[in-house]
């Protein structure tokens, strides 16, 4: 009874997230007021306070860091303020590691993709009263927004419904609808690891297949040559790193929005004029440039092991939807979505249990 209700609890705020419509959303702040102290305040007692759960060290450690970079952050009143979010998010995924049946987890994402594919019908067949009002062009796919948000989102959903071999059929028809090249090589990456376990003497097949059919139809759609010109990601990832390694202890949680487009050669901003840049377009980079490399290096530290945990697991499934996550992490920014956070976190969550801490017991217990 306790562990329905701490599913159920965890499953609430996920849904009404997962299902945000396409909105602006800003997080104010008064600075320097009392209320905003008093919340910097209890964030630094709650990032301390994590170092005693029983989560992977590493991430314990990334909750810590983030805190204490904000000191040495570049915009420090809005990284003290974005951290309020990352421990919400950090305790989230604590709750997430109590869940014990997982079925009411798939139902939910089974019901939010079902709901996604019926507005989506509606919208192509030029039907949809509810977001588009009847025009045939709709501004608003599915249910958040363009057809790259899109196809991150249900890259995002795909690992809790890889599950049903015929939800593969429905996250391969919204990636090519969507002309998502990101989102058909983060599928195909997922459909590439089952394969590579699942049919051993076919593995140089399926694997060819995983690699030259989604670059294929990054050609065809232009992708690729979008990707490597001026107003493409290619000079941002260039961008973004050389900026980071000129300050390797990072510029502050949530600070690339404002401070990458002043901190950058302009080269970018010039060859693509009207073009913003509030992500790098990879979750890696931006979280390289925002934390630095002892963040990145937490970071990367905690996947490692929530991998590991898997493969100990040997579990095919949670592999292959780790596949997609970590790939569509690539080239869009699924971690500064909030219709995606939660969602991400609960996977995690997922592919931690039967994991050890990673703490001595004599610094746990203190």
């Amino acid at each position: 009874m306790k562990n329905k209700i701490l599913t159920y609890l965890a499953l609430i705020p996920l849904i009404i997230l997962a299902l945000t419509p396409p909105m602006d959303f800003q997080l104010d702040c008064t600075v320097n007021s009392t209320f905003w102290l008093w919340m910097v305040f209890l964030s630094g007692f709650f990032a301390f306070l994590f170092l005693y759960q029983k989560v992977s060290v590493w991430l314990r450690l990334l909750v810590l860091w983030s805190f204490i970079s904000c000191f040495l952050s570049r915009a420090p009143y809005m990284s003290f303020t974005m951290m309020w979010s990352v421990i919400v998010c950090a305790y989230y995924y604590l709750l997430c590691t109590k869940i014990e049946n997982w079925e009411p987890v798939k139902k939910v994402i089974q019901a939010i993709i079902f709901f996604i594919v019926l507005l989506m019908v509606m919208q192509l067949l030029g039907k949809d009263t509810l977001l588009n009002f009847n025009q045939k062009t709709p501004l608003v796919i599915g249910t958040i927004g363009n057809k790259m948000i899109l196809s991150s989102f249900v890259c995002i959903l795909a690992p809790f419904l890889i599950f049903n071999p015929l939800n593969w059929v429905i996250l391969l028809i919204i990636s090519f609808i969507t002309w998502s090249s990101g989102a058909v090589l983060s599928i195909f990456a997922g459909l590439g690891i089952l394969a590579w376990i699942k049919f051993k003497k076919w593995r140089l097949v399926f694997l060819t297949i995983a690699i030259v059919l989604p670059i294929c139809y990054a050609i065809s759609t232009r992708d690729i040559a979008t990707f490597q010109s001026s107003a493409g990601r290619r000079l941002v990832w260039i961008e973004t790193a050389q900026l980071s390694l000129k300050n390797p202890l990072g510029y502050g949680i949530g600070t690339y929005k404002i401070l990458y487009p002043v901190l950058c050669s302009r080269t970018v901003t010039k060859q693509a004029p009207g073009r913003e840049w509030n992500t790098a377009h990879n979750t890696y980079l931006q979280m390289t440039f925002e934390t630095g490399f002892i963040g990145i290096f937490l970071f990367l530290g905690w996947m490692i092991t929530l991998i590991r945990n898997v493969l100990k697991n040997k579990n095919h499934i949670q592999l292959a939807g780790f596949a997609i996550i970590a790939t569509n992490a690539l080239i869009h920014f699924p971690d500064r979505m909030v219709q995606s956070a939660f969602i991400i976190l609960m996977f995690l969550a997922f592919c931690s249990q039967g994991e050890k801490d990673g703490f001595n017991d004599q610094t746990a217990n203190c």
